[in-house]
C-alpha cells in the first residue's frame, strides 16, 4: 500500500476510522464491509472507492505490481464528493520526467482554475478587530509572466500541467498564485514557486531531479509506476507503507506537523543522502527544512555504516532534545550512542559534548591543555560559570585596574567578545603575542596603548578566575579542543559530525568540533542560517581548518510559515547587512513559501493593562473559532515577562502555561523568544514589543559592537516571527519597538 500526501487534513475523529479501514484492507481487500467498488465511466479504470463510515468514502487506485494488488490511497471525502473526485482522477506517470502524480481530468472552462482543483480553501476568519499591517500600495507583477520563460517550455520540457501553467501565468496576485498551487501535485507546485522566486528551468530541473529519469515507452504502465515510485519528486507526495501498521498509524496521526518524517523535497533528499569529499554547509532561511535534512542524514549514515560514530549536535540543550525527539519519530529503532566514541548516533548540545570529552580526560591531558590555553600547567577549573557571572568578573577587573579606556571599550560586552574571538582561539598567553595578533573581524580598531590596557584587564580577569577555579563554557570548549588535539587523528571520537543552528556557535565550539572528527569524507555537515544568529559571534570557518569552498548550498522554499508571515519576518531584517559564516554577504532574496494565510496583525495598546486585555481577547476569539490553543505560542523578550503574562491572562479568565509545564493541558505556551528557537506553533503572538523592550546596554557599546547587537535583536524578532505556521499577531503598549518600523 502507498500513501499519497494529503491535501485535505484528516481531523481527529476521522484518524481512527481511516486507520481501522486500512487495517481491514491490508488483511482482506474483498471484505464486504469495505465496499471496495469500481466506478462507472471513470477517467482511470483503476480507481476505487471504499467505505470509511456511513458518510465518508476513501478514494484509491488499485494497481497490480508484480501480480500483487497494490492500493494507492488518495484521500477520504464525504460520499458525493468522493464519487466525483474518484471519477475524475487519474494516477499518471509524467511522460516528460517519470514523476508519479494524480491528475484531475474534469477541467473547468475558466483557465484561472487548475484542472485538478479541489474544493477551494475557506478564507481564514479575521482573528480579532485589529488593524492589519500597513503595506504600501503596489501593483503586483506576476513573476512568472515577467520571467522571460515561455509557458509552453514549462509544459514540454519540465512536464508541468498546461492548464495549471496557464492559470499560474494569469494569476492576478501573489495570494491567488499560491492558492492555485496549493491544489497542484507537490512537485509541480514547487517547480512553479521556485520559478517565481527567480530560478531558471535548469536549476528547477536539478533541484527536483526532473532530468534524471527516462521513461521507457515500451514499458507497461505497471512497470512505469514501479519505477516512478523511486523518483525523488514522486517521494514528495507518495510513500510506501507496505504492511507496517505502526508506520501507517504514524503517517495518519502525524499530520502537517510530522509530514517531514515521510515526505522529503528532492533537494532535501539529495543533501540527506549524498556523500561529500569533506565538510559541507547547508544554509537556508527559517522553516526551509535544514533540521529535517540533518535528521534524515544522521539516519542514512548510521544505517549505511552500522559501526560508525555519528554525532548530531546543536547550540542549546532544548534544541538537542528537539533533535532527539525528531530522530525517535523518524526511526525509533536506530542505534543510539551513550557517550562520544561509541557506535551509533549521539545527540547532545555542544557544551554537553565538551563536558563529556573533557571530564574523563586524564589529569596529564588537562594540565597540558591548561598550559596551551593559559600558559600555566595547572589543574583544570572545577567551577563552570555562565555569561552573567562572567560579565561580573569583567566588571571586577575593570574596577581593579587603572586602564584609561573610554566607556565604549571599558565594558564587559566588548572585553568578553575580544577575549573569546581573538585571545582564546589564538591561544594567546602573553602580552607580546596579543600586541602582534591580527584582530580580523573585530569592528573596533585598537592602537598599541589600548591593546596594552585591554591586556591588563584580561590578565586581571584570568588571575581572579584562577584563584576561584572558575572557567566559562567558552574556555572549557577550548580546553576540550586542546585535549583532542593532543591525542591526534588516531584517537578521534566521531566519524561524522552534524551541526544544527551553526550560526550560534562560538570560536571555541568550532575548534572543538574540528578536533572531534578526523578531516575526510563526510566529516562535518553544517546547517546554518546567519539571519537567525542570536548567540554566536561572526567567526569564519576557514580560521578553524574547516574548508567548505565549493561545498555549500542554500535552501529557499519555506515549509513552515505562510507567505504573509514570511514577508513580515523578512521585513524585520530590511536594511541590516548580514554575513554568513564565511564572511560573505547573505541574502534573503529567493525565499518563498508554499502556503498562504491571514495578514499578520499589529495590535497597539495605550497601556500594559490594555495590552493584556487585547491578548486575552485574541485568545478567546481563536478559542471560539475552535483553534487548539495548545498549539499557540506567546513569545516575550525577557524571562520576567513570562510569569506576568500567565498571571495576567489568568485574571482575565484565560489559562496559559510556561513552556516547561504540562498543565493546564491545551493552554497556550508562554516563553522567551530565545527559548522558541527550533519550535513551531499554529499561531504566535509576539508580545510586549514596546519601545523600552530593547536592551539598554547596547547604547554603551562602540559603534561596531552596537550595530552587531542591533542585528541580533532583528534576528531574534525574525526567529520569533517565523515560529508561526498560520496566524501572527505583534503586540505592544505605548510606543512600538523602533525595529518594527523596518516592516
Amino acid at each position: 500500500m502507498t500513501w499519497i500526501k494529503q491535501k485535505d487534513k484528516i481531523d481527529g475523529a476521522m484518524k481512527a476510522k481511516v486507520y481501522s479501514f486500512f487495517e481491514k484492507l491490508q488483511k482482506d481487500d474483498t471484505s464486504p464491509g469495505l465496499h471496495i467498488e469500481p466506478m462507472q465511466n471513470p477517467a482511470d479504470p483503476r480507481v476505487r472507492t471504499g467505505r470509511i463510515d456511513q458518510k465518508f468514502r476513501a478514494v484509491l487506485f488499485k494497481v497490480f505490481l508484480d501480480t500483487i494488488p497494490h492500493y494507492f490511497y488518495y484521500g477520504a471525502w464525504p460520499h458525493d464528493q468522493a464519487i466525483e473526485i474518484a471519477r475524475s482522477s487519474v494516477l499518471n506517470v509524467n511522460s516528460a520526467n517519470g514523476v508519479l502524480e494524480v491528475l484531475r481530468k474534469s477541467a473547468p472552462a475558466n483557465t484561472a482554475e487548475p484542472a485538478r482543483a479541489k474544493t477551494p480553501p475557506v478564507p481564514p476568519k479575521p482573528e480579532i478587530e485589529s488593524a492589519p499591517v500597513t503595506v504600501p500600495a503596489e501593483v503586483w507583477v506576476n513573476p512568472l509572466a515577467q520571467s522571460g520563460t515561455e509557458a509552453a517550455d514549462l509544459v514540454s520540457r519540465l512536464g508541468l500541467d498546461e492548464e495549471l501553467v496557464q492559470a499560474a501565468y494569469a494569476a492576478p496576485s501573489d495570494d491567488r498564485l499560491i492558492d492555485l498551487l496549493g491544489d497542484a501535485p507537490d512537485w509541480q507546485a514547487t517547480a512553479l514557486l521556485e520559478l517565481a522566486a527567480g530560478m531558471s528551468m535548469a536549476e528547477v530541473e536539478d533541484k527536483l531531479a526532473l532530468n534524471q529519469f527516462v521513461v521507457d515507452p515500451q514499458a507497461t504502465e505497471e512497470e512505469k509506476i514501479k519505477q516512478a515510485l523511486e523518483h525523488p519528486a514522486t517521494k514528495m507526495q507518495f510513500t510506501f507503507i507496505g504492511e507496517d501498521s505502526e508506520e501507517l498509524r504514524r503517517v495518519i496521526e502525524g499530520g502537517d506537523f510530522d509530514a517531514w518524517r515521510t515526505f522529503l523535497h528532492p533537494e532535501q533528499r539529495i543533501y540527506a543522502e549524498r556523500h561529500y569529499n569533506g565538510s559541507f554547509r547547508l544554509s537556508g532561511g527559517a522553516g526551509t527544512g535544514k533540521t529535517v535534512v540533518l535528521l534524515h542524514r544522521a539516519r542514512m549514515l548510521a544505517k549505511s555504516e552500522p559501526s560508525s560514530r555519528v554525532v548530531l549536535t546543536t547550540y542549546t540543550t532544548t534544541l538537542a532534545e528537539s533533535l532527539n525527539n525528531g530522530l525517535s519519530r523518524l526511526d525509533n529503532e536506530l542505534r543510539r550512542a551513550e557517550k562520544p566514541g561509541e557506535s551509533g548516533v549521539l545527540i547532545a548540545g555542544v557544551d554537553s559534548l565538551v563536558s563529556r570529552v573533557l571530564h574523563p580526560a586524564t589529569d596529564a591531558e588537562k594540565r597540558q591543555a591548561m598550559k596551551g590555553l593559559f600558559g600555566m600547567e595547572l589543574p583544570a577549573p572545577s567551577n563552570l560559570i555562565g555569561t552573567d557571572p562572567s560579565a561580573k568578573q569583567w566588571e571586577y577587573a575593570l574596577a581593579s585596574v587603572d586602564h584609561g579606556l573610554e566607556p565604549e571599550l571599558a565594558n564587559a560586552t566588548f572585553l568578553q567578545q575580544e577575549y573569546e574571538t581573538v585571545v582564546l582561539p589564538n591561544l594567546i598567553t602573553a602580552k607580546d603575542d596579543y600586541l602582534k595578533i591580527p584582530r580580523a573581524g573585530r569592528g573596533t580598531a585598537l592602537n598599541r596603548a589600548k591593546r596594552l590596557a585591554v591586556w591588563k584587564l584580561i590578565e586581571e580577569y584570568r588571575y581572579h578566575n584562577r584563584i576561584e577555579m572558575h572557567a566559562t563554557y567558552v574556555e572549557m570548549a577550548h580546553l576540550a579542543a586542546c585535549v583532542l588535539r593532543q591525542r591526534g587523528d588516531g584517537n578521534r571520537v566521531a566519524d561524522h559530525v552534524l551541526i544544527d543552528e551553526a550560526q550560534d556557535l562560538h570560536a571555541g565550539h568550532w575548534l572543538f568540533l574540528r578536533e572531534l572528527v578526523k578531516k575526510g569524507p563526510d566529516d562535518l555537515f553544517i546547517a546554518e542560517d546567519s539571519h537567525q544568529r542570536i548567540y554566536g559571534q561572526k567567526v569564519p570557518l576557514s580560521r578553524f581548518g574547516i574548508g567548505i569552498v565549493g561545498r555549500s548550498r542554500r535552501l529557499t522554499l519555506n515549509y513552515r510559515t505562510t507567505q504573509q508571515n514570511l514577508a513580515y519576518a523578512v521585513g524585520l531584517l530590511k536594511g541590516a547587512p548580514v554575513t554568513d559564516i564565511e564572511g560573505e554577504q547573505e541574502s534573503v532574496s529567493g525565499y518563498t513559501s508554499s502556503r498562504v494565510g491571514p495578514t499578520p496583525l499589529e495590535q497597539a495598546a495605550p497601556t500594559s493593562v490594555a495590552e493584556l486585555d487585547n491578548l486575552a481577547a485574541t485568545l478567546k476569539t481563536w478559542q471560539e473559532d475552535r483553534v487548539d490553543l495548545g498549539n499557540v505560542g506567546i513569545l516575550v523578550r525577557y524571562n520576567n515577562q513570562v510569569a506576568k503574562v500567565i498571571s495576567g491572562l489568568d485574571e482575565r479568565g484565560m489559562r496559559a502555561r510556561n513552556v516547561d509545564a504540562s498543565d493546564p493541558a491545551g493552554a497556550p505556551m508562554v516563553m522567551t523568544m530565545h527559548r522558541s528557537k527550533g519550535m513551531e506553533f499554529t499561531r504566535v503572538v509576539l508580545y510586549g514589543l514596546s519601545a523600552d523592550s530593547l536592551p539598554a546596554s547596547y547604547k554603551k557599546l562602540a559603534p561596531a559592537e552596537q550595530a552587531d547587537a542591533l542585528l541580533r535583536e532583528r534576528s531574534l524578532l525574525y526567529v520569533a516571527a517565523t515560529r508561526a505556521r498560520d496566524g501572527l499577531v505583534v503586540s505592544w503598549s505605548g510606543k512600538p519597538l523602533e525595529l518594527l518600523g523596518a516592516v
